[in-house]
């Protein structure tokens, strides 16, 4: 199961402050099949990117099968990765 509690995720430089994510909430049962659809820009990698452990977010909790796993170190992250997260990349 994946769940995410007030996700956030914010790419900072010195002059600007984007929000990528804002209190992102979502709980997906195991089996379920789920399309993440919105306009460019509005998020959708970002949070792909978060759900498969290639990035963190900036705050909020991740779990994932019931672990927490948004403030795991990169070797559990890349542990986790190779054991129970597949990716499909689709381009046009």
């Amino acid at each position: 199961m994946i769940k995410t509690v007030n996700l956030q995720k914010i790419f900072r430089t010195e002059e600007v402050e984007t929000w990528a994510l804002a209190d992102v909430n979502i709980e997906i049962a195991e089996g379920e099949f789920v399309a993440v659809m919105g306009p460019s820009g509005c998020g959708k990698s970002t949070l792909l990117n978060i759900l498969g452990l290639l990035d963190n977010p900036t705050s909020g909790q991740y779990f994932l099968n019931g672990k927490e796993v948004s403030k795991l170190k990169e070797n559990e992250r890349t542990s986790l990765r190779k054991g129970v997260i597949g990716f499909v990349f689709q381009s046009f």
